[in-house]
């Protein structure tokens, strides 16, 4: 029987034999189809044994050797079991071997349908005895961009860069443990040689296994049963499906390291959440989170930094030595792949003289690449496109040149390397890639209005490439918003009907309510569920709440489920929380997405936490893996923490940042500060600064302030300004008062909502305190004033310490507000106050109503005072 891991590799193997079965005389086909699915009817065997004493089985042959794909075959059931049975001794492991060559697809691609669907494009992936070494591989097969030659070299000597000793640290961390190493950053950086020679520093004897796009999975599969130390080689990731089926825990298991580069483009960008959407109006924009949460990731900035710079003018080679003379605005790198000086070149032939048209045909060109239309273009679209730039630019007041001449000069090579335009196949033309960078000198400004029609008509024009067309729609949607409804217009027409519902989203988005509203009663089809729920926002958003709730209903009668918890949200929003709880129960058993997930939030905030609790649990059950943070949360609040601790650590094994700052949390209050401490180092490793914070409170409970110290300026460098509070909060403990208040007065300053879970008000009793150990007694009365009359009771108590008997009556009237909002501690400080001033009857009812408020802190402090009272009296 084939291991787990043989079956992971069965997509390679039904691409390797055209899915069909390797005996020569057989070729029966090893896939089926059902419901639309490939499903794969495959026996793998093993030509030599894996256990000894079965059939043709070698010692010499290590276990490795044994799972290897030489000594696999794909085989129909009926063939393994001749050559496993009573018939194996008239097989040979020659004869056996000799099979492997049959059914190998020797064309582009599979055989079939289905062995392309279980494993596209794995004919790309060579076995891994022709991978090269990380020695042997040159630095173009990685990726790099060459330069124009000198001395017989295209890429430029290295530059040793400021990242290149925390990429050998993570390289070095992957080498040992597996795990996806990414290196971030714009366009030609230098991202690729960065990482190339980082690699051969470091990783010099493993195998590369260079991933073409689509060749993912296949090559995952080979690098999982490679006998020797290997990796995988990703150059220029974007949101393609190279990334489809990347399991970074598998490969961390199997010690397997993936080194990538990608431009930040890709990354995620945080945004408000958009309606929930089926997957087919959802565009695939940009790399998974998922992906990029289990990465050790390393941002190279665009520019070089002085000791960077510095380092370059010492190296011998002209190529460098002009680009660090030039690189007044971007990176060495970028001026070496010509990017710029190409750039100059096309911003100076805007001119009378110059080459006006050749400039408009060039940003015809790279506009229509940034409205996600795909090259190479035409040049009957270049020409239309070009017009509208030559006519905003000036027109015939810059005696443009004639088309053909306009051509030329966008496509003649400059410094060796390339032109403005790059000529392909029927006369096609493409932009020289670096000038789509998003950072150019100048920016070329917002694409022309009329551009994206153009592009939209192109790619239906096109074979009816709707995907490309639908593309663009989605580009207009975050670039050029008011142009979008109009382009899903247009889709909508030439019948895409999934447009109109993006047409009225767009609308919606726009602050145009009654436009999509008017679009979706008059064009959308009355059985179609998502309409109703659009329609359904657009009427909440109109606070039209009675109709937006029939329309929810409406959908829900359609069959959507989700309709039904769109409609428990709004009934929660509108203050019925009972009839949400039961929306939501009746959504979730129709299996409506997030439902359980949004009742146990529903329940939490209800205070019935066992209900929420099992709500959490049956959404996790769901398959809802985001519900067990919340659930993890939910057990630690409740004093469950042993549940707790195993929830969390289930989240964080899902790459769940946020859980992993919980269970460090968690283990904080159990006085486990050893494994929390850990916890947030790592969680620092992977870029969330907010550990800092928690890392220095740790440290300031701990004892150590020093650490603690260093902590919170760290997490300040990183762009949290929260942290003012925790360090002004920090050097007041440590009486270092005239450091302490300017940071306390930034966290005073602070928005709440940025300020997290400390308050800026919990900075006015530290800083009123700074303030009066300084001798500032004025500005600490004001501080502490203006907070108690906005209703923060800690400030009461501050301004009657700092106050005197001239204002007695005006520091009563403060705490009595406090005392009003039930605060204790105010009503202790006006307790000793009427009975040191003579006003028993007062205090005798203050301390009435210390007793029955049960704080304990507050009972404490009561019993001291009274026997420090009754020894004074004694």
């Amino acid at each position: 029987m084939a291991s787990r891991s043989q079956k992971s590799y069965l997509g390679l193997h039904l691409a390797l034999t055209g899915a069909r079965c390797q005996k020569p005389d057989c070729g029966h086909p090893l896939t089926r189809t059902v419901n639309g699915k490939p499903v794969p009817e495959a026996e793998i065997a093993h030509i030599r044994a894996r256990r000894p004493g079965g059939k043709r089985h070698d010692p010499s042959w290590s276990h490795e050797q044994l799972d290897g794909v030489e000594n696999l075959l794909l085989l129909c059931p009926a063939h393994h079991k001749v050559i496993d049975g009573t018939e194996a001794d008239d097989y040979t492991v020659a004869e056996l071997e000799s099979w492997q060559q049959h059914h190998r697809p020797q064309g582009p691609g599979p055989e079939s349908d289905e062995a392309a669907a279980l494993a596209p494009a794995p004919w790309a992936v060579p076995l891994w005895r022709s991978w090269p070494t990380v020695a042997e591989l040159d630095a173009p097969g990685a990726g790099v961009r060459p330069s124009w030659p000198y001395d017989g070299a295209t890429v430029p000597a290295y530059v040793p860069r400021d990242h290149d000793a925390q990429l050998a640290e993570s390289l070095a961390r992957a080498g040992v443990q597996g795990g996806l190493v990414l290196v971030a950053g714009d366009t030609a950086c230098g991202k690729s040689r960065l990482l190339f020679e980082a690699a051969r520093r470091v990783l010099p004897d493993h195998l590369v296994c260079r991933v073409p796009v689509g060749g993912l999975r296949a090559a995952v599969a080979a690098v999982l049963h490679c006998p020797r130390p290997c990796l995988l080689w990703l150059d220029d990731l974007g949101p393609d499906d190279r990334l489809q089926g990347l399991d970074v825990a598998e490969l961390r298991r199997s010690r397997v390291p993936v080194l990538a580069t990608v431009h930040t483009r890709h990354f995620p960008r945080p945004t408000a959440p958009p309606p929930r959407l089926p997957a087919d109006d959802r565009p695939a924009a940009v790399i998974s989170p998922a992906v990029l949460d289990q990465a050790l990731t390393v941002f190279l900035e665009r520019a070089w930094s002085r000791a960077e710079l510095q380092r370059a003018r010492t190296v011998e080679d002209p190529r460098i030595r002009l680009a660090v003379e030039q690189c007044t605005h971007l990176g060495v790198s970028e001026y070496l792949a010509a990017g710029p000086a190409l750039w100059r070149t096309w911003q100076a032939a805007w001119r009378i003289g110059g080459n006006p048209r050749g400039a408009a045909l060039v940003r015809g060109a790279v506009d229509l690449a940034r409205t996600g239309l795909r090259g190479p273009f035409s040049p009957d679209l270049l020409e239309r496109a070009h017009r509208y730039y030559l006519v905003d630019a000036g027109g015939e007041l810059l005696q443009p040149e004639p088309l053909h001449e306009a051509f030329a000069w966008a496509e003649t090579s400059r410094i060796g390397m390339t032109g403005l335009l790059q000529p392909a196949s029927d006369g096609a033309r493409r932009p020289f890639a670096a000038l789509l960078g998003d950072s150019p000198p100048h920016s070329p400004g917002p694409v022309h209005p009329l551009l994206w029609f153009e592009a939209l008509e192109d790619a239906l024009a096109n074979a009816r490439d709707v995907e490309t067309a639908w593309e663009v729609a989605i580009t207009a949607e975050r670039e050029h918003p008011s142009v979008a409804p109009w382009l899903w217009r247009s889709l909508r027409e030439v019948g895409v009907g999934a447009a109109l519902r993006r047409e009225a989203l767009t609308w919606l988005r726009l602050g145009r309510c009654e436009e999509a509203l008017t679009l979706l009663r008059e064009h959308a089809d009355p059985a179609d569920p998502l309409a109703h729920r659009i329609t359904g926002l657009v009427l909440r958003e109109l606070g039209r709440y009675d109709e937006a709730e029939a329309a929810c209903r409406a959908a829900y009668a359609a069959g959507d489920a989700d309709g039904l918890a769109d409609l428990a949200q709004l009934l929660a929003e509108r203050g019925r929380p009972d009839e949400a709880e039961d929306a939501y129960r009746r959504a979730a058993r129709a299996g409506a997405r997030n439902a359980w997930f949004n009742l146990g939030v529903l329940l939490a905030d209800r205070g019935k936490s066992e209900s929420a609790v099992r709500a959490y649990r049956q959404a996790v059950a769901a398959g809802d893996l985001d519900a067990l943070t919340n659930l993890g949360q939910l057990l630690a609040e409740t004093g469950r923490t042993r549940e707790a601790e195993q929830v969390l650590r289930r989240a964080v094994e899902h790459g769940d940042r946020e859980a992993q700052l919980d269970l460090a949390n968690l283990l904080k209050r159990l006085h486990r500060t050893d494994e929390a401490e850990r916890l947030y180092e790592q969680l620092i490793e992977l870029g969330d600064a907010r550990a800092w914070i928690n890392l220095g409170n740790l440290h300031d409970v701990g004892e150590r302030p020093d650490r603690a110290e260093h902590a919170y300026r760290q997490a300040l460098a990183a762009g949290l300004t929260v942290a003012h509070a925790y360090l002004g909060r920090h050097l007041v403990r440590r009486k270092r008062w005239q450091e302490a208040v300017p940071h306390l007065r930034q966290a005073v300053a602070l928005d709440p909502e940025q300020s997290g879970p400390m308050r800026p008000e919990d900075g006015i009793p530290f800083l009123g305190t700074a303030l009066k150990e300084l001798g500032e007694t004025e500005e600490a009365k004001d501080v502490f004033r203006a907070a108690a009359l906005a209703g923060e009771p800690l400030a009461a108590v501050g301004f009657f310490t700092v106050s005197d008997e001239s204002e007695a009556e005006e520091r009563r009237a403060l705490l009595r507000r406090a005392v009003d909002r039930d605060d204790p501690d105010a009503m202790l400080v006006l307790l000793v106050d009427y009975e040191s001033t003579g006003h028993p009857r007062r205090a005798k009812a203050l301390r009435r109503r210390l007793v029955d408020c049960g704080d304990a802190v507050t009972t404490v402090l009561l019993a001291a005072y009274d026997r420090s009272s009754a020894s004074v009296a004694g």
